[in-house]
């Protein structure tokens, strides 16, 4: 049997790649990566760096969310 590779980005478990047999199958643990889950990837790496794109894709997006007024604390009155 073989065994899943973790995948992770920045020290931080993404999810892991099962091998199929000439490639590899996706399955995501950390929701931020749940597009990717299924997927089917012909390297390890390359499912590395799609879990990478799609993580830093996540955190600019984030990132456009935070408010562009710099004295706004976040508290709700």
């Amino acid at each position: 049997m073989t065994k899943p590779i973790v995948i992770s980005v920045a020290g931080e478990p993404q999810g892991v790649v099962v091998p199929t047999g000439v490639d590899f199958r996706f399955m995501a643990v950390k929701l931020g990566v749940f597009p990717l889950d299924g997927k089917v990837f012909e390297s390890i790496d390359a499912a590395r760096r799609a879990a990478q794109a799609v993580v830093e894709g996540s955190s600019d997006l984030a990132a456009s969310f935070e408010p562009a007024d710099t004295t706004d604390t976040g508290l709700v009155a």
